[in-house]
């Protein structure tokens, strides 16, 4: 069972090219040595809501390759003894002086003779390569070239080492070795060495052979183990390293002769499992695939899920591959039948009394994909079978003998890890939030979060999404004292008197915008000043009443209305109205005492500024009032003062080719899937996904667009997968007798068929049992008629089909297999190439694309090299049986390959 993943979108195929092309853009942008932050080219080919992710793409890109410049740099500035200290502000500077010092050391070090090796330390990529490079070539060079001319150490005080005994630097950065009386300098111009004996005599100094190195404490040759030192060159999969004195030797690894069947490999006498996983010798997709080695063979699964053998089940927890027990299932064996479990697979033993019985059957395992069901292979539901079959961001989709893992809605397939992963479409411009609101994304969705406020008095109920009243009282936030009680009203609250001598209508409320000013009687003492008539009971011995209030007849205090008495002060445009020990004038609504204490009128819009209207309505002042204009998109509800959205979609008919999105103030136009917005934002235009994906391979065969979409359809001969994009070859050898000769064999090609005609030589005739065949009509030779002998006893004409470019193992592949008899004592093979008929532009094939693998009794024809189509090719496979020495008898099979130019 072979699942595929599911073809990415055509959304995600885009990003990854647009995404592809920032980059070489960034790269060619940091090639000039710009500053990548200031990139400013165009990005009109690039979709608004991919700008933010190409600019980063491209400032990526740049950065990098200011990097590989400044590495390359410090290289060259290494090399020619410069410092590595870059002066200035440089993009990527790290990356040089990096770079220069990893090249510096790898000199220093190449030039003291020693191996160029990062072991046991190492600096990492890419600097072990850098130094790798300076230290070798160096080796190379023959001479000294030490760096660091500018640094403030020289080389031999950061190097004590480099110099077996004096070391002094010199200028432009390099050293000299120099020895210590009685000593001389090798020709590495570093290692010191004895020069002379007690009789001031010249000593020759001692040099080892190829193969010793001296001990200079015993002053002696001794030998060097190779095979421990890891110079020798023996290849340890078939040899064995034995050293000698001087040298080594490798003894190959003589292995007994053993055959083994395919998929096995002859290991210390016996045949062994090869690992074809391990070695490599697969033919799994790494990337989507993995590959599950198996006795003699492997198979190849997807990533995403995680399979077994067939009659086993994958446990999640443990990780492992666990047997099922298919006797648990009901009608797992015909009555009379006992179902006895064995591993992957079950056997139905008949229940007979009294006497044992063998058991009936053993259940043949069924391919992967089903399971065998009273004699039958009945198909696996894997998605209810197990629920893990797909990760949790997968719906799985039962198929026949597989299943399929389709990312669910909001995730999308990354084809590198194989895994469904979340779409931010907050990020690409692919959700459906208002100008008013914020897109906040989540996994696998997004939210939307209004960020216009309410107001004052209102507060934003997340869950509704609506603005609901304060209750100023409740909360506390009102600013009313006694004899004022607080009274909630929307949006705001009014003060409201606490008395049953005061009317509803004299309360007042914290949000008026009239302006009044008092004016109260000044009370002189002294004389009463108010005329003696109005007092006809007056009683001088009882003190005077405060300003604005008089005695009555009954001796009492009582309110002057200083507004009846014609005492009142107020201007031609104001209201005078009597209050308890005074009297106020009140301006008209809207107005406001201002200078010459005349009422002017009071501008709203300018006082409160945002606050009198809403976010989406201007302001407009009127005298003693003012008004709230809708803005563009909005217009009035049921009341005046609120503006409410315009749903243009619904107003306006046909605004939008396809979709139409009413939003806050406003509308966008979308379009279907397949369908993208014009220029003119109204109308769609089809997506030509052939034209426009053709690099990704959408259809394997031939891609057609469709109004929205795309089809994949077949050539000729062809038929279109369960996929919806490959292409399979129809058998048309299976569909009825298309050839109608009586000795005509049909051959399945690509795309076709081919009937053959069998025309048996002279003295050969057909075989009744098999129509491949032709058998000698004559059966028996006489002794010695060695012409007879070598006669075949049968011609087998046999037919194959091969695609074109065919992807190999690296041992080839098994074509065609001829076996012989056991019981004779020798049986020889021979491979012979008859005739090659191929195209004019095709290169034809030759003997060496061609091995026999010969055994005991049997050879097997290995195709070694892939063969360019279209050609046909003739071989003859000959099996000569000996018995006592001489030739017993002769077949020979007839092989017909036919090589389809197509590759599907």
């Amino acid at each position: 069972m072979r699942l595929f993943p599911p073809v990415p979108s055509a959304t995600a195929i885009a990003i990854e090219q647009i995404l592809s092309l920032c980059c070489q853009d960034g790269e060619e942008w940091g090639l000039q040595s710009r500053t990548c932050s200031s990139y400013n080219k165009s990005l009109e080919l690039v979709p608004a809501g991919l700008h933010g992710l190409c600019l980063s793409t491209i400032e990526i890109c740049c950065s990098k390759q200011h990097k590989i410049y400044q590495c390359t740099a410090g290289q060259i500035a290494a090399r020619q003894g410069l410092s590595c200290s870059l002066k200035g502000d440089h993009s990527g500077s790290e990356f040089y002086t990096d770079c220069c010092e990893a090249c510096k050391i790898g000199l220093v070090v190449g030039s003291s003779a020693n191996k160029c090796s990062v072991e046991p330390f190492a600096f990492g990529s890419p600097w072990d390569e850098i130094y790798e490079a300076c230290c070798n070539d160096i080796k190379k060079e023959g001479e000294i070239i030490l760096l660091g001319g500018h640094d403030e150490q020289g080389l031999c005080d950061q190097f004590p080492t480099i110099c077996s005994q004096v070391c002094e630097n010199v200028e432009g950065g390099s050293y000299v070795c120099k020895c210590n009386p009685g000593f001389e300098l090798l020709d590495d111009k570093k290692t010191c060495v004895p020069v002379s004996d007690e009789d001031n005599e010249a000593v020759e100094v001692k040099r080892c052979g190829k193969g010793f190195k001296l001990n200079r404490r015993t002053d002696k040759c001794e030998d060097v183990n190779e095979c421990e030192t890891g110079e020798a060159t023996c290849n340890p999969a078939n040899q064995v390293c034995r050293n000698t004195r001087g040298s080594f030797l490798c003894v190959d690894v003589v292995l007994p002769d053993i055959a083994c069947d395919a998929g096995y490999a002859p290991k210390d006498g016996q045949c062994e499992d090869v690992n074809e996983c391990l070695e490599l010798l697969d033919a799994c997709d790494r990337e989507k695939e993995h590959c599950l080695n198996g006795r003699g063979n492997y198979s190849c699964l997807p990533k995403a899920v995680t399979m077994c053998q067939p009659g086993f089940a994958y446990n999640v927890s443990l990780g492992v591959c666990e047997d099922v027990d298919e006797c648990e299932e009901e009608g797992a064996c015909d009555e009379g039948y006992l179902c006895v479990n064995i591993e992957g697979s079950y056997e139905c033993v008949a229940v007979v009394k009294n006497y044992p019985t063998p058991p009936r059957k053993k259940v043949e395992t069924c391919t992967p994909g089903f399971r065998r069901h009273n004699d039958q292979c009945v198909d696996i539901d894997e998605c209810a079978a197990d629920k893990n079959a797909c990760d949790s961001n997968q719906m799985c989709t039962n198929e026949i003998g597989g299943f399929r893992c389709d990312c669910k809605i909001g995730f999308n397939l990354d084809t590198v890890t194989n895994a469904c992963v979340d779409i931010n479409e907050c990020q690409v411009n692919a959700h459906e939030c208002l100008e008013s609101q914020r897109c906040d994304n989540t996994i696998g969705s997004y939210t939307c979060i209004r960020l216009q406020s309410c107001g004052t008095g209102y507060t934003l109920n997340a869950q509704t999404g609506n603005c609901d009243d304060d209750d100023e009282c409740a909360l506390g936030r009102h600013n009313c004292k006694p004899p004022f009680e607080c009274f909630n009203t929307k949006g705001s609250f009014r003060c409201r008197q606490v008395s049953r001598y005061q009317p509803p209508s004299t309360s007042t409320t914290t949000t008026t915008t009239t302006t009044t000013t008092t004016v109260r009687p000044f009370y002189q003492p002294g004389p009463n000043p108010y005329p003696a008539s109005r007092y006809s009971s007056y009683q001088p011995q009882l003190p005077p009443c405060g300003a604005g209030f008089e005695r009555s007849s009954m001796g009492a205090c009582v309110d002057i209305d200083e507004c009846a008495t014609g005492e009142a002060v107020c201007g031609p445009d104001q209201t005078c109205k009597n209050k308890k020990g005074g009297y106020v004038c009140v301006c008209p609504p809207g107005h406001m005492i201002g200078r010459n204490k005349r009422c002017e009128d009071i501008d709203e819009c300018a006082m409160h500024g945002s606050k009198v209207c809403q976010q989406n309505s201007h302001c407009i002042n009127t005298v003693g009032s003012y008004r709230c204009d809708c803005k563009e998109g909005f217009k009035n509800g049921p009341n005046e003062m609120i503006c409410t959205d315009v749903d243009e979609c619904k107003e306006i008919p046909g605004l939008c080719h396809q979709r139409c999105l009413n939003y806050w103030g406003s509308y966008r136009c979308g379009c279907h899937p397949g369908y993208r917005l014009s220029y003119n934002n109204r109308t769609c235009d089809d997506v030509d996904e052939c034209e426009e994906y053709k690099s990704a391979n959408l259809c394997v065969g031939i891609c057609e667009n469709t109004p929205g979409s795309y089809a994949c359809r077949c050539p000729q001969g062809y038929k279109l997968g369960a996929d919806g994009r490959s292409c399979i070859d129809i058998d048309e050898c299976q569909t009825g007798d298309v050839c109608s000769g009586r000795h005509d064999i049909c051959t399945n090609i690509g795309g076709s068929y081919r009937c053959t005609t069998i025309e048996c030589p002279y003295g050969y005739r057909h075989d009744m049992d098999r129509r491949n065949r032709c058998e000698r009509t004559n059966r028996y030779c006489t002794v010695g008629d060695m012409e007879c002998l070598r006669r075949p006893h049968s011609y087998s004409y046999n037919f194959l089909t091969i695609v074109s470019n065919i992807l190999l193992p690296p041992g080839g592949r098994g074509l065609f297999s001829l076996a012989g008899p056991q019981y004779f004592q020798m049986i020889d093979f021979d491979l012979k190439l008859v005739t090659v008929d191929a195209a004019p532009h095709v290169r034809p094939v030759d003997i060496h694309y061609f091995g026999l693998e010969k055994r005991t009794n049997e050879a097997q024809l290995n195709l070694l090299k892939s063969i360019e189509g279209p050609q046909d090719i003739e071989l003859e496979l000959s099996m000569n049986v000996f018995q006592n020495g001489e030739l017993y008898g002769t077949n020979v099979a007839k092989l017909f390959l036919m090589i389809s130019a197509h590759e599907y």
